[in-house]
């Protein structure tokens, strides 16, 4: 029943001193976990491995606290309620606006107001704000407009929790069921706990550390910080949000008469390999920074007119590395705060220059081309072969179509429009059709099927431009389907 706080710098090995303890305790304790943020698991489930050096481990586990949590309801009894998915939660948040839409005076039924709801309770629930909490709120609370909104996320609160209350379980109430099931179970009494790679903890995960050194023989949380006095300036303290969250633990430790054991401070920085990195990582947030009085040999400044030179410089450099230095393109990482702005710059130059490049980003599903025909298809199908439906169809190029039979004549102005007398445009083909007019939507007029011939007539719609009139010949050498 006691907790113990092991801190350090960036690099000073926090991690590496779990897990080398843990090898010490292995034939020694008998259960030891290691909890983790859910990112982490599997690097953590890699270095127990590696430091306990053995074929198998059955004493200490890598655990998340949602894992654990439906673990615990398992053992407990507590997990015959169905899951609420994401989905399912929109669904009935989707419900109940719609239930009472005339009862609300500033949500509406929106996919924007389903996505605030959502996120609303879902913060709600993970810093213990509950209804009467926003009710008394409400009262307290002078400002109109603000009164208003918390009338209408409080009905939607609690409509939600009646919804799911002896039906459902909702992600963000496991911890929550955690903490006050945890004591009805032996999973954790008497065991060794590392919680680790953790920034911050919101209120129910305060409570669940609060019932594990209550159960536990000992708790030890690394915290990334590089002292224990409490910071109380923000902008001057780079370790100022750590701070918050080691005052908030030794308050927690104080007022339910835990054991603070005796911390472990790491003052070696592991992580830096050259001393100039370790000399900036110690300096650059400080008020107060120290000159570096070595030579600089590994830090490297380019002052760039534009991002293109930049990312040019960046190029050149890379070329060099691995022709004269011998590295390999995998050694060299590329770190960017604003990874959107760059990412097509980097695509087109590291193409010029042949460098191999891969880019973490969040790409949209839509934009994906599979999806895109999937989705094409049931819109086909949705929209009862419709001429749009089709068209977009075709466009993705998954259709059994003869390009160099189909041609698209592009007009300025189609003749006897506004008393035009005579044609003025254009003939492509179909591909130099989606390279000059990539995102051009074809609003079909007109329609018509002889064959294998398919002809398409209407409107050629592009950004803010004025429309241009079409006509698209289609010559298809698959199987044709008539819907009636």
């Amino acid at each position: 029943m006691g907790l113990r706080i092991i801190y350090g710098k960036p690099g000073s090995g926090k991690s590496t001193y779990c897990f080398q303890e843990i090898s010490k305790l292995i034939n020694k304790e008998k259960k030891i976990f290691i909890i983790t943020p859910e990112q982490f698991s599997f690097t953590a489930e890699r270095k127990l491995m590696e430091n306990v050096k053995s074929g198998a481990v059955i004493n200490a586990e890598v655990i998340t606290l949602s894992r654990m949590a439906y673990r615990v309801l398992k053992e407990v009894g507590e997990n015959d309620k169905s899951s609420l998915s994401k989905c399912g939660k929109a669904m009935l948040i989707y419900s109940i606006l719609s239930t009472y839409k005339k009862e609300l005076k500033f949500l509406g039924k929106s996919d924007e107001n389903i996505d605030l709801t959502m996120s609303a309770i879902t913060e709600f629930k993970k810093h213990g704000v509950t209804v009467d909490d926003l009710k008394n709120e409400i009262n307290n609370t002078k400002d109109t407009y603000l009164k208003s909104k918390l009338l209408d996320m409080s009905l939607l609160y609690q409509k939600f929790e009646e919804k799911i209350k002896d039906n459902y379980i909702e992600e963000t109430d496991l911890l929550t069921m955690l903490a006050n099931c945890l004591e009805k179970t032996d999973l954790v009494k008497e065991s060794i706990i590392y919680i680790d790679e953790f920034a911050g903890f919101t209120y129910q995960e305060y409570q669940v550390i609060r019932e594990l050194i209550k159960q536990a023989k000992q708790v030890n949380i690394t915290m990334c910080i590089d002292n224990l006095k409490q910071g109380n300036n923000p902008e001057a303290d780079i370790y100022y949000s750590n701070k918050v969250t080691l005052s908030k633990m030794l308050n927690l430790v104080e007022e339910n008469g835990f054991k603070l054991e005796q911390p472990v401070e790491l003052k070696k920085q592991y992580r830096f390999k050259t001393d100039e990195l370790e000399h900036l990582s110690n300096n650059i947030y400080n008020i107060k920074s120290t000159k570096y009085e070595k030579n600089v040999e590994n830090i490297h400044l380019f002052l760039a007119k534009n991002e293109y030179s930049e990312i040019e410089e960046v190029a050149k450099t890379i070329s060099e590395l691995v022709r004269q230095e011998k590295l390999r393109y995998k050694d060299i990482s590329i770190i960017t705060k604003n990874i959107n702005e760059y990412a097509s710059l980097v695509r087109a130059i590291f193409d010029k220059y042949e460098i191999p490049v891969f880019i973490d980003e969040k790409r949209d599903l839509n934009q994906n081309i599979i999806v895109q025909y999937i989705l094409s298809i049931l819109e086909i199908l949705i929209g009862n072969f419709s001429s749009e439906s089709v068209f977009s169809y075709i466009k993705l190029g998954f259709t059994n179509i003869d390009k160099e039979e189909c041609n698209i004549m592009v007009f300025n102005a189609p003749y006897g429009y506004n008393e035009v007398k005579s044609f003025s445009g254009k003939e492509l083909s179909f591909d130099e059709f989606k390279e000059q007019y990539p995102n051009a939507e074809f609003e079909i007029v007109t329609e018509g099927y002889c064959g294998y011939d398919i002809t398409f007539q209407g409107y050629i719609w592009q950004a803010e431009n004025v429309s241009l009139f079409g006509i698209m010949r289609i010559w298809n050498i698959g199987n044709m389907i008539y819907r009636i």
